[in-house]
Order: structure tokens, then C-alpha cells, then sequence
């Protein structure tokens, strides 16, 4: 049986082969990758310690998806703006530069 993890990235990976695919250009493609790692590095900060490993599977989940939908881009600059995108995130909300609820 499956796990709430592991559903949660199913779900993930599946939507990011959508936008992926559905993205009609690589620079749109680009911004999505971007603007999503941004969010995961929110998911990061929130998880803390306590939910690590289900925070990283869905996020690696995302990542899979979207590199299977985007295989039309640069799948380099695709892994650097998502990590980019979480590292930024993260250091947002570290730096109390973001407020979260």
C-alpha cells in the first residue's frame, strides 16, 4: 500500500509533466521551473526537520516530471533554475524576507 509521500509525488510528478508540457516555449518553461523552485524552497523552510524526506521526494517527484515533459529544453539549465529557485526560496524565508502564515 501506498503511503501519503508517496501519493503526494505521484500527484507532483504528474503535474510537473503538464506544465511542462503544456508550456509552449522553452523560456516559458524556464520562468514555471524557476518560479516553482521559489515555492518548493517555501515547502523546505516549512518542513524544517520534521517532514525532510517526504519534502525531498516531492520535490525530486516534480523534477522527474518536468524533466519528462520538458525534454525539449536544456535539461542542465532546467536542474539549475529549479535548484536556484529553491535555494532562493529558502533563504527568503530564512532571512525573514518573506513572511509566511
Amino acid at each position: 500500500m501506498f503511503d501519503w509521500p508517496e501519493m503526494l509525488s505521484l500527484v507532483v510528478l504528474i503535474i510537473g509533466f503538464l506544465l511542462a508540457v503544456f508550456s509552449g516555449n522553452a523560456s516559458i518553461l524556464y520562468t514555471v521551473c524557476f518560479l516553482t523552485g521559489l515555492l518548493f524552497g517555501r515547502v523546505w523552510y516549512k518542513s524544517k526537520l520534521s517532514h525532510l524526506i517526504p519534502a525531498f521526494l516531492t520535490i525530486m517527484a516534480f523534477f522527474l516530471g518536468f524533466i519528462l515533459g520538458g525534454i525539449f529544453a536544456n535539461l542542465r539549465i532546467i536542474a539549475l533554475l529549479l535548484l536556484a529557485g529553491i535555494l532562493i526560496g529558502y533563504w527568503l524565508h530564512a532571512k525573514k524576507l518573506i513572511r509566511t502564515a
